[in-house]
């Protein structure tokens, strides 16, 4: 596995851990989050458990859902736990 395969894990591992943090915030339950951004429960449940590759179009209705942004900030200013991802 490359490094951009480890990082695109750990990004994703770290992706899933906030929109269910951000879930418990809001209250939303997970059948839910997957009728707001028009998908089934069970490709929900797939994608987060990485079992389906979860669309970019499924990702940023979640963001929307969920109020979270989806912006890209470049690696020397960000100051989150995305630093985990190790591209190099």
């Amino acid at each position: 596995m490359s490094n951009f395969d480890n990082a695109a894990n750990v990004g994703f591992d770290l992706q899933i851990k906030y929109f269910r943090e951000r879930m418990k915030e809001l209250k939303i339950p997970q059948y839910k989050l997957a009728e707001m951004v028009g998908i089934s429960e069970l490709t929900l449940i797939r994608n987060f458990k990485k079992e389906t590759e979860m669309a970019h179009t499924t990702f940023l209705k979640i963001c929307g859902a969920l109020q979270i942004n989806p912006y890209l900030v470049p690696k020397e200013i960000d100051k989150t736990e995305f630093l985990k991802m190790y591209f190099n």
